[in-house]
């Protein structure tokens, strides 16, 4: 049987939207918190998925989970397994390819554009995109791009968004995994509103309250022709 293992790092970031359209296709997949589970081995699986969190990427001090969860991304590199990293999921493919993750000087929280470069444009897991992608950001650190990797998507607030190592490797900076609930989630858990208000301050919730009846659809539309393409890149449809 075709399945897909995916990798979550907290309760309220699981694949969400990614996990529907698995089911859509009926994709067999496979989760792991991997805060308080082994992750298994990654050569039993056709794809890996790997969610974001508020972990910082490199302190494996705070979080010693990310080390082993890092050698089965290399295994899975190594295995030439297709890979999809998104925020978190993206430091750490960077980190395990040999890349440095650091805080960035401007936190990224809300819908924004990402700008698909040359290279993007021309990537199968882009097509269908009109040379841009909808998304949801929510991160203060960035990745640098590993060696040998390629640049896939950029935009102004932080160089790299998105990146591909090899023929299906790719790391995301940015959320496509939410689905309408999760988003209420991130805005009005107390918890998660206080943070995002001071990463970002109130006038900046405000303007995602008021963009989100707009721009979820668009987001929602874009992240099922990527998904879907990663997953013909897969041969999982």
């Amino acid at each position: 049987m075709k399945r897909v293992l995916i990798l979550q790092h907290c309760w309220d970031d699981p694949p969400g939207l990614l996990l529907e359209i698995l089911n859509e296709h009926t994709i067999a997949s496979e989760l792991t918190d991997v805060e308080s589970e082994s992750v298994p081995d990654v050569t039993n699986y056709q794809a890996l998925i790997i969610m974001g969190g508020p972990q910082h990427a490199p302190d494996d001090q705070q979080y010693p989970y990310l080390k082993k969860e890092i050698k089965q991304i290399r295994r899975a590199i190594q295995a030439d397994l297709p890979i999809l990293g998104i925020c978190l999921g993206a430091q750490l493919l960077s980190l395990a390819l040999g890349g440095i993750v650091q805080e960035h000087h401007t936190p990224e929280l809300g819908f924004y554009r990402v700008e698909l470069t040359e290279n993007g444009k021309a990537d199968p897991l882009f097509q269908g995109l009109p040379g841009y992608q909808q998304i949801y950001h929510w991160h203060s650190d960035v990745f640098s791009l590993p060696t040998e990797a390629i640049h896939l998507a950029t935009n102004q607030n932080a160089e790299n968004q998105a990146f591909r190592y090899g023929k299906w490797a790719y790391g995301l900076q940015y959320h496509m995994e939410l689905t309408p609930e999760m988003l209420d989630t991130w805005l009005y858990h107390p918890e998660f509103r206080e943070e995002a208000i001071r990463l970002a301050g109130a006038d900046k919730l405000e303007q995602i309250e008021q963009e989100k009846s707009t721009l979820y659809p668009i987001y929602n539309e874009q992240t099922r022709v990527v998904f879907e393409n990663f997953l013909k890149l897969s041969n999982l449809v």
